[in-house]
């Protein structure tokens, strides 16, 4: 295990001297580097606020990291966070993220034009060193939707080349519904899928073998789960899965060889108990946990890494660190072995429950 960041320790630029680093994405690139971000915050507390986006990138498999590198810096208008990442066939990483002008998904205002939250997408083709930066708020926000903003973590590249994004609305009625994002030209052009919900909250998506997307979205006390037959545009409805114990916790989905993967935390209440389970039928059934860390947890986000081990990042403690841990198979029972992983246990008994900073006035 490796700590990519110790909530705390100073940051050269940030507006924040012991600065709070929240929000794991992680996503392997065309080249078979691992580039995982997370928010500079002052706090656990969600925008609005002067955050910061950073990165760091790993050329062999999450043994060892570069430094911290800034994704996207604040500017005198307000700051940015909640990464997910996309990799699209033509080898191009794209990033999601949020910016306030100084209201939060609760108080921003309806339609394109309103006061609030805005959508931006970043482009890297050189695998993370430079990013261009793109606000596409107008191409994707409702008239009727105050607050929205992209699930963080990361999307996902179909077989047909189709990048699909979840997104989180808030309509002007106060209900809460998931939307993709989707691209059929690697990123170029955009559209908003169908609603999904309500009572939907931060998701995953993963392509099925039979080209299906799956969807996960944390409710508690059992994470909800949809699927799609036209790539994304529209789901069932997402019903609770009853193996899929969840506080309400945003986690992870991810394909790992032939199987399915999810991480999530083993609590109906209380954010602790970061567990991985294992499904081998498309995400019908799913496997017991294998715990990865017994103690308070919060946000965790999965992927294959090049050498086809697991990489898991997730915010231990009471957001008092990023984890970072690769995983093989043989670890946790898969391939005819037996589950021989160690969890850890973080300090702090539960991760404090969502809150976001006050409006800026």
């Amino acid at each position: 295990m490796i700590t990519l960041a110790k909530t705390g320790e100073p940051l050269e630029g940030s507006a924040f001297d012991a600065p709070c680093y929240r929000i794991p994405a992680l996503a392997v690139t065309a080249t078979g580097r691992v580039i995982a971000a997370w928010d500079v915050r002052a706090d656990w507390r969600d925008l609005p606020g002067p955050f910061d986006l950073v990165h760091r990138t790993s050329d062999d498999s999450g043994q060892t990291w570069s430094d911290v590198k800034v994704l996207r810096r604040r500017t005198d208008a307000g700051g940015f966070g909640d990464a997910s990442f996309l990799v699209s066939a033509s080898g191009a990483l794209h990033c999601w993220y949020v910016g306030s002008t100084g209201r939060s998904f609760f108080t921003a205002d309806a339609g394109p034009d309103g006061e609030g939250l805005r959508l931006w997408l970043a482009t890297s083709i050189d695998d993370g060193d430079t990013w261009t930066h793109r606000d596409l708020t107008a191409e994707l926000k409702p008239a009727d939707v105050t607050g929205m903003f992209a699930s963080s973590g990361h999307g996902a590249t179909l077989s047909t080349g189709r990048l699909l994004q979840p997104f989180v609305l808030r309509t002007l009625a106060g209900e809460h519904f998931v939307a993709m994002a989707y691209s059929d030209d690697h990123g170029d052009t955009w559209q908003l899928g169908e609603r999904i919900g309500p009572d939907c909250d931060e998701n995953k998506v993963v392509e099925l073998p039979d080209g299906r997307v799956l969807l996960h979205a944390r409710t508690r006390p059992r994470r909800r789960w949809a699927i799609s037959t036209d790539g994304g545009i529209s789901f069932s409805q997402p019903v609770p899965h009853e193996q899929l114990v969840d506080p309400a916790c945003n986690g992870g989905l991810a394909r790992w060889a032939d199987d399915l993967v999810c991480t999530l935390l083993d609590d109906p209440r209380e954010r602790r108990r970061l567990a991985l389970r294992v499904s081998h039928d498309g995400g019908t059934t799913w496997g017991d946990s294998v715990m990865i860390d017994n103690g308070a947890c919060a946000y965790s986000v999965a992927a294959e890494l090049p050498d086809g081990r697991l990489g898991v990042l997730w915010e231990a403690g009471d957001y008092a660190a990023l984890n970072f841990a690769a995983i093989a198979r043989s670890e946790v029972g898969l391939d005819g072995g037996v589950v021989t992983l160690t969890a850890i246990e973080s300090d702090g008994g539960s991760a404090a429950p969502p809150e976001v900073a006050p409006d800026d006035s």
